[in-house]
């Protein structure tokens, strides 16, 4: 339990945590890198809004500044009098429509300045001027400034570096006679623009930090569905590990991670099988090495009794045992070497066509003894790369199983032709037949068609084994399937 246990937490401190840490800091980077451009954004619109109300407030300046001008042939009413700097000021305020609504012009002959340093004052009949304009919030009035033609002060504020700074030419009669402009606000913002960005910059951070928050939730929630199949699939794959090749991982889903428990299941059934051939195969092997070692024993006994005599029979009887004995553990080994990769292939060029009529050649009297007539369409000079020794060793175990288990007075039929992939050879017989299992089961091992575990037959149950595994040391391909003659079909392809 504690192994469990820590392979839990363990689990839990690697996938579901990365999980988790790798979404929770992307949406974070995300957010931060909104914060900064909502910022700028925010800086830039304030900047050009900045600029607008500077270029209105020019635009309106520069006519009422000309009628001045034309009222007064020159600055100098402006240069020593602050207040009628101010008064022009709060009447370009109070009249906000543009330059082509400025200060109203008298037209009977009076001026808006008698010339003198006395304020300006109203014109007869009309109204006190009053503070019609909306609040200074960007300090629009003590930034503001004239120049002469010449660029030095006449009113306003103070300026010294004219670089960077947007001027509106005041003319009069179609000659530049002064500058106005404002001078640049710099880093430190007023008040008031100072509160609205703080205000933006709340707002913007309070609605990123609970983005924050429910992406965090639903990141928690993704990782955790994905670390749970994956924490079974581990608690599945440990299992197998222990032999318990009977568990199963639960597909709950149709993404990859269904997929992956998918084959981690047919993986346990591989295992499974395996497991099972393997306890069949140690059965196969003790059942067949036990007939000819009791038959042996049992003969010795007989001997040791008296109770036969050391005659002829009895000699042969005990050579075919060791015969058969032998032959038994030489299949094994090459089974097993082949199992390995071990199988030593030694390849040169062979005559395939040549090898197969030696090795029926060498069959006939074997099958002529049972009836057993033998058809054979094989193309001339075939040759393969391949070890000799071993394609006679191929050849010799299909022949024999025809031998042994066609019926009497049956046909075989054995081709040999070139075709793009290679060799094929193809061995059918007349039969009996085998069922869809059967030639599923056929290059199993100790596996007899006809369904006893007897050796009446002869062989060892190994024969079409060894043939599968030599075709695959060779890199070709073996098929058992249904013959048009009522048997068994064998389909080998060899490359050349």
């Amino acid at each position: 339990m504690p192994y469990i246990l820590g392979c839990r937490i363990s689990l839990m401190k690697t996938l579901f945590s990365k999980i988790l840490l790798a979404q929770v800091v992307a949406v974070a980077l995300a957010l931060i890198v909104v914060t900064v451009i909502t910022r700028a954004s925010l800086n830039q619109g304030f900047k050009e809004f900045l600029e607008r109300q500077e270029a209105t407030v020019l635009q309106t300046l520069a006519p009422l500044l000309t009628e001045f001008y034309e009222s007064n042939e020159s600055w100098d009413s402006l240069r020593n009098s602050p207040q009628n700097w101010q008064r022009i000021w709060r009447l370009s305020r109070s009249r906000p429509g543009g330059p082509q609504q400025g200060a109203p012009r008298q037209r009977g002959g009076r001026r808006l300045s008698d010339g003198t340093n006395a304020p300006l004052r109203p014109p007869p009949g009309a109204q006190p001027l009053r503070w019609m304009g909306p609040p200074d919030r960007v300090m629009l009035r003590d930034r503001l400034f004239l120049l002469d033609e010449n660029h030095a002060r006449i009113a306003g504020a103070k300026t010294s570096v004219l670089d960077g700074v947007t001027l509106e030419a005041i003319d009069f009669n179609g000659q530049v006679i002064g500058w106005i402009g404002f001078t640049p606000m710099g880093t430190i913002l007023p008040p008031d623009a100072e509160r609205f960005l703080d205000r933006q910059i709340r707002i913007t951070a309070i609605s990123l930090a609970l983005a924050l928050v429910v992406a965090a939730a639903l990141a928690f929630l993704l990782a955790r569905n994905v670390a749970r199949p994956v924490r079974q699939l581990g608690d599945t794959v440990r299992d197998l590990s222990r032999g318990e090749y009977q568990a199963r991982a639960s597909v709950e889903t149709r993404d990859e991670i269904g997929g992956l428990a998918e084959h981690v299941n047919q993986l346990a059934v591989t295992l499974e099988k395996n497991r099972t051939a393997r306890q069949r195969w140690m059965a196969d092997i003790a059942h067949e090495l036990r007939t000819p070692v009791t038959i042996l024993k049992g003969e010795i006994e007989a001997l040791a009794d008296g109770v036969r005599q050391a005659d002829e029979r009895m000699s042969t009887s005990l050579r075919d045992e060791v015969n058969q004995l032998s032959t038994l553990i030489d299949d094994l080994q090459t089974l097993a070497l082949s199992d390995v990769g071990a199988l030593n292939i030694q390849k040169s060029p062979v005559n395939l066509s040549n090898l197969v009529c030696q090795c029926v050649d060498s069959f006939r009297d074997r099958l002529a003894a049972r009836l057993i007539t033998v058809d054979m369409q094989v193309a001339e000079k075939i040759t393969v790369s391949a070890d000799q020794p071993r394609l006679r060793q191929l050849l010799h175990n299909l022949l024999e199983n025809s031998s042994r288990y066609v019926t009497q007075a049956g046909q075989v039929r054995l081709s040999l032709a070139q075709i793009q992939a290679g060799a094929e050879m193809v061995l059918e017989d007349s039969g009996p037949g085998l069922d869809g299992e059967q030639l599923d089961r056929l290059f199993e091992r100790f596996y007899r068609a006809e369904g006893s575990r007897s050796r009446s037959s002869g062989g060892t149950g190994l024969g079409l084994s060894i043939c599968k595994n030599i075709v695959e040391a060779h890199g070709g391909s073996i098929q058992a399937t249904h013959s048009a003659m009522g048997g068994l079909k064998i389909r080998i392809i060899l490359p050349v």
